[in-house]
């Protein structure tokens, strides 16, 4: 039975192990002529709460993470995809686990690629891990990419 991608989502934080994994999203994506779909998410800024003062809004944050991951995600396309490849992008607000699974079942995503960043200790126990978490979680195979130069760090 032959494998059929014909999308593939690529997950970024914009970090240099998600850049890392990138040329394998890419390499995918010839290889196998498919569409892909790169997704950032932004997690929900939130703000301190003071009873006795009321509540603190900083609607300018939000704004400027937005644009900030609007120049980044310009960047990116620009400097590290092929000309003429199929792509969209894709900058959407909420918890990226979540985001990334949801976006997958609703793209009819063949394969998500994304970067290990090899949290261990006692961070991973307290926090776990959003690859770890989208493995887990999603409908279709995902690929992790680690860092050639992480270190691994025993629990």
């Amino acid at each position: 039975m032959a494998v059929k991608i014909s999308k593939i989502l690529f997950a970024t934080d914009f970090s240099e192990s998600a850049n890392h994994a990138l040329s394998y999203a890419v390499d995918l994506m010839k290889k196998y002529n498919a569409k892909l779909l790169i997704l950032h998410v932004i997690e929900p800024i939130i703000t301190p709460v003071d009873f006795a003062w009321g509540t603190y809004n900083y609607p300018d944050i939000e704004k400027q993470v937005r644009e900030f991951a609007e120049e980044k995600m310009k960047t990116l396309v620009v400097e590290s995809l092929p000309d003429g490849c199929q792509c969209e992008t894709e900058i959407i607000l909420g918890k990226p686990w979540r985001e990334v699974v949801t976006y997958s079942r609703e793209n009819s995503i063949d394969l998500i690629v994304l970067a290990s960043h090899g949290q261990s200790g006692i961070s991973h126990a307290i926090f776990g891990s959003t690859a770890e978490k989208i493995i887990r979680k999603s409908s279709c195979p995902v690929f992790t990419i680690k860092h050639p130069e992480a270190e691994y760090e025993r629990p």
